[in-house]
C-alpha cells in the first residue's frame, strides 16, 4: 500500500467512525435554541418597556429632584440595555443550504454569540442601570443639606440590600448559562476535529 493509499483509507475510516447526529436533529436543536434566544429577547422588551415607563412616570412626579434625575438615567440606561441586547443577543439567521457540517458550523457561531453576550452581561447589561440606581439610592442625601443628614433607617438597607441581591443574581445567572453554552460549544468542537 502506498502512502497516499494509506493516508486516503484512514481518512475515511475516520470519517466514517464520526459518530454525527442525524441533520433533522441538528436542525430541531437549532431551530428550538433560536426560538428559545427568540422568547427571552421577548420577555426582555417587554421587561425593558414597562421599566421605561415605570421611570418615565416618575422622571415628572417624583417630588425630589435627584429622585427624577435618577429615574431619568434608569430610563436611558434600559435605552442602551435594550439596543444592545438586540445587537448582541439576536440569534443568527439558519442557513438554508448546505449539509450537516454547515449546521453544525452554524450552531456553534450562533452558541458562541449568545456564550459572548451571556459572559459580558456586567458591561452591556448592568452596567447602564448602575448610575441611576446610585442616584436614586442616594437621592435621600441629595436632597437635603450635609448638616442635616442622619442614619437611614432600616428598610433602606434592605432596599440596598435587594436591588445588589437582584444584580448579582442576574450577574451569577448569566455566567452560568455561559458556562453552560461553552460546554455544548466543546462538544461541537470535538465532532468537528473527528
Amino acid at each position: 500500500m502506498t502512502p497516499e493509499e494509506f493516508a486516503r483509507d484512514s481518512w475515511q475510516t475516520a470519517s466514517a467512525t464520526t459518530a454525527l447526529p442525524p441533520l433533522e436533529e441538528l436542525r430541531a436543536r437549532a431551530d428550538k435554541f433560536r426560538r428559545q434566544i427568540a422568547r427571552r429577547n421577548w420577555i426582555e422588551y417587554a421587561a425593558g418597556l414597562f421599566v421605561i415607563i415605570a421611570f418615565g412616570v416618575m422622571t415628572f412626579v417624583m417630588p425630589v429632584p435627584a429622585m427624577r434625575i435618577g429615574s431619568a438615567m434608569v430610563v436611558g440606561g434600559t435605552c442602551v440595555l435594550l439596543w444592545q441586547l438586540h445587537k448582541r443577543g439576536t440569534p443568527l439567521t439558519p442557513p438554508t443550504h448546505g449539509g450537516q457540517l454547515s449546521v453544525m458550523e452554524y450552531r456553534r457561531c450562533d452558541l458562541a454569540k449568545q456564550r459572548d453576550a451571556l459572559d459580558s452581561i456586567f458591561t452591556w447589561y448592568l452596567l447602564p442601570l448602575i448610575p441611576g440606581m446610585l442616584v436614586l439610592i442616594a437621592a435621600p442625601f441629595l436632597s437635603t443639606s450635609f448638616d442635616e443628614w442622619q442614619m437611614p433607617p432600616a428598610d433602606f438597607w434592605l432596599a440596598v440590600a435587594f436591588i445588589v441581591a437582584v444584580f448579582g443574581g442576574v450577574y451569577a445567572l448569566n455566567k452560568w448559562a455561559a458556562r453552560k453554552l461553552q460546554q455544548e460549544i466543546d462538544e461541537i468542537d470535538a465532532l468537528l476535529a473527528e
